[in-house]
């Protein structure tokens, strides 16, 4: 299977036909598909049936673009990095982070790092953190900012310096928006929204029991979407403070959960010599969690 193969395939994909692609590649249509003709020998399956639309893909021409998306995004990053000069400190940091506010801890030290060395860039990829530790294992990604922070005896691993507290975001007409605190007891009887990964985390075990009896209506990868839910009384949402603005503006309320509840986060990456440019970013780093730790 050859790289230059997967990225006709894909460029098939992306523009929608044979002819189309074959235009974009500047490439014969006959020759581009023999092509792909050659890819679905190698493969022993069809990957794509023709309509008067373009291309349709079959099951197995969708599993084939999942693999060759990140085959050829592996292969550019490698590409990307060989080309830095030798002496030079530049280039992408690719990093994967949860959604938190220790992305603030993170931009202090990207803003660092750039004033030294303008020629490093940086790749942010926002995802559920165990999408994204496929990902660094994988190497499309650098760092893995890493919520509910776990063991990894196979990577380099350091805490981080603040903690995420759990709360309720609620609108501010809800019963729950004038506590002071909201039990598990209090969630009950509420339709909740929670993360997709809750039963992975600590706020399972804080929940306890409670947990089986919550009558959940939605589940969320990533929280910015389950705000709009709140806002329409679809829900009320588990999830950690300072992501969202509460105000009477925008009718939220986030109350913390009683007896209070954090989550300690951190960082991830390979034990493999890292690039310069991430090198810097996780020395910068190291040395802006020092400066908080003595405030």
């Amino acid at each position: 299977m050859e790289l230059r193969t997967l990225r006709y395939f894909l460029a098939v994909i992306e523009e929608g036909s044979i002819s189309n692609a074959a235009k974009a590649l500047h490439l014969t249509q006959p020759t581009l598909s023999r092509q792909l003709a050659s890819l679905e020998d190698e493969m022993g399956r069809q990957l794509y049936t023709r309509t008067h639309n373009g291309i349709q893909l079959t099951e197995a021409g969708i599993i084939l673009q999942r693999h060759a998306e990140s085959i050829v995004a592996l292969a550019e990053k490698a590409e990307e990095d060989m080309k830095l000069p030798g002496d030079s400190v530049s280039g992408s940091v690719h990093i994967g982070a949860g959604e938190t506010k220790l992305m603030g801890l993170f931009a202090q030290a990207m803003k660092r790092v750039r004033e030294e060395h303008p020629g490093i860039t940086f790749d942010i990829y926002s995802g559920a953190s165990a999408d994204l530790k496929d990902d660094l294992v994988r190497g499309f990604c650098d760092i893995l900012l890493e919520c509910e922070l776990q063991a990894h005896p196979k990577f380099n691993v350091m805490r981080l310096p603040i903690t995420d507290r759990w709360g309720v975001l609620t609108r501010a007409d809800s019963d729950l928006a004038n506590k002071a605190g909201v039990t598990r007891e209090d969630l009950l009887g509420h339709p909740i929204i929670t993360s997709r990964q809750g039963k992975k985390t600590i706020l399972n075990q804080w929940l306890g029991d409670t947990a089986d009896r919550l009558n959940i209506v939605a589940t969320y990868n990533l929280p910015l979407n389950g705000k709009f839910l709140v806002q329409q009384g679809f829900g009320d949402m588990l999830t950690y403070e300072e992501l969202f603005t509460s105000s009477k503006d925008n009718g939220l309320v986030f109350v913390p959960l009683e007896p209070e509840l954090r989550s300690v986060q951190g960082i991830v990456w390979r034990k493999t010599l890292p690039t310069k440019q991430t090198q810097v970013f996780i020395d910068t780093l190291k040395e802006i969690c020092r400066e908080y730790e003595l405030q």
